[in-house]
């Protein structure tokens, strides 16, 4: 049964009723849970919920009703484990061999746009898949890939996933689901947990992203997602499922917001640090009067002093830090080693040595030095290094988090009834907003009342406003400037800009470049490593003492060979550090992609980034790319007397015609709309040639003859066409552009002539890259001619020129060209570049492009502007160049911190690392490194100045 809303009768107000069916085999929490998170959501006013065992329905009352609140309620019911009996359709992705082009492409999506059940197809030529939005009751996704087989074509379930918000049962194909993780200390828990999951049965795939806290999983079947939950929890972590990405968008981004924001776990760290700090500090003065004073020489005064420190040390051992042991130990029944366990060894040897001593001071009366002080101070530096940690880290996320709070929570709805006031994640299409200046827009959509400038700098990484007036489109998340404007919402959750920008940050920071697999390689050995090489040096110092083959000077007047080897040990336990490693590369591509986003530069993968700065050739496309992908008015001339009139008569007629050439003619000719002082009598349009009309103006009560169109409709209407017209029309063909003649009562007047012009800043770009050591190509589909003047007027060599291309020819280009050994990267907005964008080592789309050849690139423009090409490069390079310098400082740190701490230099220096010092450079490794990445926020990328196209005149952004 399909969830419904009614209204009941007998309430002044009008309750709406929303009754969903639910599987009886369905867990049953009790009614107050359930009443609980209904009557908790924001924006939203529910009066009542029931729940019937009989027919098996839950029914919540409220005061008004939307599409959208019917989703959001299915949406909570779902998250308290409760599989909803509807008809929610089902997104399937097929992989699709024997393609030969995009229109096979197309005549496979229009025939399984006409099945029964199916509510969009849409295939990829350039990916060989097709991604199908189906009611499985219908029609199957074994159906599909049989009707695609009957085509002719092998046909693959890749997956299937469920478009409604909802637990899905038993979903065909491989199930992603998306899983917060909290309580990993470095990037060993990351791969640790990545290696235990991957093991389970029913789990295809997991990828873990130690710095975002996510935890990405791939099932052959649901039931296999709580084993998964409860293998995580058995290490000792706490994990929760992210409901599914829905329409609405409203649960995924409030809780990917709140794990990005952290604010649990840092307010849970400050917590425990601020605990351990006030119990440790008391163990920091008597460690540094016992250090500088004879204040505690007395043995019965050390032996109190060594109580009073177990006393201290005991709750940061068992209660604050106690978290390092649970996650140590959880990590040892699974046969993991990570960061939690070098700090369990150190604190915990240090507590059990010093309490065996207390216990030898008791019974036999022999004194011996005890490591209270360092088991407190240790766990309590490890709790600061936490805290600060989960801080930095929430600051690597500071972009996406802006973006997710540019959405306004409410929004200003217009009705008949007058404007009334609602949550923004409520919105349907089609509703009119009013959005006051000073506000953001809170969806996409289309200016339907009013005029008003815009700023789209946070979404776009444009900086100049843009002007919009009725019928102009706004993106969500965009801040209306100066006047009121009423919006009718065109795309709506997470098909707005803004969800898919966000989208797309979030992939690509889910991706791992090949250094960050590697470095997880070394981390997951690193542990291991460490603590063998630590029980090394600890029997090495204890032989070495026990033979005496080191001078007993070296050792302190009251410090035996065991406390000497010791305090080695616990100082290169403590002192090592894979945290570095772990988060070298995630958090710099963390913040690279968010930076990137800010500024209009959307990158897919990390991997992107790398390619990116190693490449030294470009092909660019040229219209929509290069040029601005649509005709211009780039010339224009009349002969004879009356010249305004004769222009506004012709730009008239033309402006009457729906032709993109005939649009382009009105809109270079007429400064502002014609006085309506002329009636058009007659018009007639004939095909390839032009218009023929008659038009009538009132102002002198005559008629005029007007013939707009080629030389061939000159010539076959009989016009007469003066010497220097048809001069100027061949002088202009020959620069490639399209000529449009006009003439009044027999005699052509004006000459219009139009080209796809480039864009300002091309010729600069394609300068800077020349300058960068680029070879700088471009593919065309048209010819020769209009390829070879676009070409000179941008700087690209006739060499590097190929005209007439196909789309097949253009990823065929790319494909030569890295058989030469380059690394490509193509340039395109057209769905005839998708193959090509595919092809390239890096594929960029703009964002005014197709969205066929958006999802086909690797990365994407927002704001159409070449200089962004320039902008990505810079950013590519800003942020691998930071990745090495973390990689270089984290194994730089370890191949010098692990032999001092080991005492490899101490017959040369005669210092000996305390392992409070060890700890304090541990915390201090991992904080540079994160600071390091912070450091790519400065970013300022480059704009193009007053005068468009010349390099000279670029600057950074403020």
């Amino acid at each position: 049964m399909t969830p419904t809303s009614r209204e009941t009768s007998g309430d002044s107000g009008g309750v709406r009723l929303y009754e969903f069916r639910v599987d009886a085999t369905s867990p049953r929490p009790s009614q107050s849970v359930l009443e609980k998170a209904l009557f908790s959501i924001t924006g939203v006013t529910v009066i009542g919920v029931s729940i019937s065992s009989e027919d098996d329905t839950i029914v919540v009352k409220t005061l008004w009703t939307a599409e959208r609140l019917e989703r959001l309620f299915r949406g909570v019911i779902s998250s308290l484990g409760y599989v909803v009996a509807d008809d929610a359709p089902v997104e399937s992705r097929f992989l699709i061999e024997g393609i030969p082009g995009l229109n096979f492409a197309l005549s496979i999506e229009s025939h399984l746009r006409s099945l029964r059940g199916v509510e969009k197809a849409a295939v990829n030529v350039a990916t060989m898949t097709a991604t199908v939005v189906h009611n499985p009751k219908g029609v199957t996704a074994t159906d599909l890939m049989n009707e695609i087989g009957r085509m002719g074509y092998s046909a693959k379930l890749q997956g299937s996933t469920e478009c409604a918000i909802r637990s899905p049962a038993g979903t065909a194909g491989c199930i992603g689901r998306e899983l917060v993780v909290s309580g990993m200390s470095c990037a060993s828990c990351a791969a640790q947990i990545g290696s235990q999951v991957r093991r389970i049965d029913g789990v295809k795939d997991c990828v873990v992203n130690f710095s975002t806290g996510i935890c990405m999983v791939t099932l052959d079947r649901e039931d296999a997602l709580q084993r998964v939950e409860e293998a995580i929890a058995s290490m000792g972590y706490t994990v929760s499922v992210s409901p599914p990405r829905n329409p609405t968008g409203a649960v995924f981004l409030n809780e990917t917001k709140a794990a990005l924001e952290r604010t649990r776990e840092i307010e849970e760290q400050k917590r425990r640090f601020l605990g351990a700090a006030v119990l440790a500090t008391p163990l920091a003065l008597v460690m540094l009067l016992m250090a500088t004073t004879n204040v505690f020489d007395d043995s019965r005064t050390m032996i109190f002093v060594d109580f009073v420190q177990m006393a201290l040390s005991t709750p940061i051992v068992f209660y604050y830090g106690s978290v390092f042991f649970i996650h140590a130990w959880q990590g040892l029944k699974h046969g993991v080693l990570t960061m939690d366990t070098l700090v369990a060894i150190g604190a915990g040897c240090s507590y059990l040595y010093s309490l065996g001593a207390c216990i030898v001071m008791v019974v036999a009366k022999y004194q011996i030095a005890t490591y209270f002080d360092a088991a407190g101070m240790l766990l309590a530096f490890m709790l600061l290094g936490r805290f600060l940690e989960a801080r930095a880290r929430r600051s690597t996320s500071d972009a996406l988090i802006n973006l997710m709070n540019l959405v306004p929570p409410v929004s200003i709805v217009v009705t008949a009834q007058g404007d009334i006031t609602m949550p923004s994640t409520l919105l349907e299409k089609g509703m009119r907003i009013r959005v006051l200046a000073g506000d953001r827009f809170p969806a996409d959509g289309i200016v339907l009342e009013g005029m008003s400038d815009v700023d789209e700098q946070m979404v776009t990484g444009e900086a100049i406003t843009k002007a919009v007036k009725v019928g102009s489109a706004v993106i969500g998340g965009t801040t209306n400037i100066t006047a009121m404007l009423v919006v009718e919402a065109t795309k709506i959750g997470e098909e707005t800009m803004l969800s898919q920008i966000l989208r797309l940050v979030q992939e690509a920071q889910n991706t791992k470049p090949e250094i960050q697999r590697i470095a997880d390689q070394i981390a997951a050995y690193f542990v291991p490593f460490v603590v063998i090489f630590s029980v090394g040096v600890f029997f090495t110092w204890l032989l070495l003492g026990a033979f005496d083959m080191y001078p007993p000077e070296w050792r302190g007047q009251n410090e035996t060979i065991l406390m000497f080897a010791f305090d080695f040990f616990i100082a290169s336990v403590v002192a090592a550090c894979p945290c570095a490693l772990g988060l070298a590369t995630p958090t710099a591509i963390m913040v690279g992609t968010g930076v990137g986003a800010k500024n209009g530069i959307l990158v897919k993968s990390g991997k992107s980034l790398e390619v990116v700065r190693q490449s030294r050739c470009i092909v660019f496309d040229k219209t929509g790319t290069i040029t601005h992908g649509k005709l211009q008015v780039v010339f224009k001339k009349c002969w004879g007397d009356n010249v305004e009139e004769v222009m506004k008569v012709v730009g008239f007629v033309e402006l009457l015609s729906n032709h993109p050439v005939a649009k382009a003619v009105a809109n270079g000719i007429l400064s502002a709309s014609p006085e309506s002082t002329y009636d058009v009598v007659f018009s007639k349009v004939k095909g390839g040639l032009g218009t023929e009309a008659v038009v009538r103006c009132r102002s002198q009560n005559n008629e005029l003859k007007v013939h707009v169109g080629n030389l061939a409709m000159m010539r076959e209407g009989n016009i007469y066409v003066p010497l220097e017209i048809e001069h100027a029309v061949r002088q202009q063909n020959n620069m490639g552009r399209t000529t449009v003649c006009g003439a009044v009562n027999g005699v052509a007047r004006i000459l219009v002539a139009l080209a796809d012009e480039p864009k300002e800043e091309a010729a600069g770009v394609v300068r800077f890259l020349h300058r960068q050591g680029f070879r700088v190509l471009m593919v065309t589909g048209d010819n020769e001619g209009v390829a070879a003047r676009v070409a000179s007027a941008v700087g690209i060599q006739h060499e590097n020129i190929h005209a007439e291309a196909l789309p097949t020819t253009k990823a065929g280009i790319v494909r030569q060209l890295q058989s030469e050994g380059n690394c490509v990267i193509f340039v395109g907005d057209g769905i005839n570049d998708s193959p090509a964008l595919a092809q390239a080592d890096v594929g960029i789309a703009l964002g005014a492009g197709t969205q066929i050849a958006i999802e086909a690139a690797d990365a994407v423009l927002i704001s159409n502007s070449l200089v962004d090409i320039i902008n990505l490069r810079a950013l590519s390079i800003a942020t691998v160049k930071r990745v090495y310098g973390n990689f270089f400082w984290a194994f730089g740190y370890n191949l010098c911190m692990l032999p001092l701490a080991s005492g490899m230099f101490y017959p040369v220096i005669h210092f000996k690392l305390p392992p409070i010092l060890a700890a304090a450079a541990m915390v201090f490794s991992s904080i540079s490194v994160l600071l390091s990445s912070l450091s790519i926020r400065w970013f300022a990328p480059y704009e193009v100045g007053m005068y468009l196209g010349l390099p000279q005149t670029w600057q950074k952004r403020k």
